[in-house]
């Protein structure tokens, strides 16, 4: 999967690497609990989906700093 970030105001600069891989970390947690059967077809099975993609932002934000909200945030 290829990502493309386009900044298409002037006002604010915005740094496309640290985004870009911020996004990447997030786009791949998101497919990881697809991948192990989560969904979020439903406001139940999104919550539980939620909260796992929570758990390992939260986890890997304390080894690396960052500060990352699950994909699927104001799904429901």
């Amino acid at each position: 999967m290829s990502l493309v970030i386009r900044n298409l105001q002037r006002v604010i600069p915005v740094r496309r690497g640290p985004l870009r891989r911020k996004m990447e970390i997030v786009t791949a947690t998101h497919g990881l609990c697809h991948l192990l059967g989560f969904t979020h077809r439903s406001e139940a099975e999104w919550q539980k989906m939620y909260c796992q993609e929570k758990q390992v932002l939260e986890e890997l934000g304390r080894r690396t700093g960052a500060r990352l909200q699950p994909l699927s945030r104001g799904l429901f």
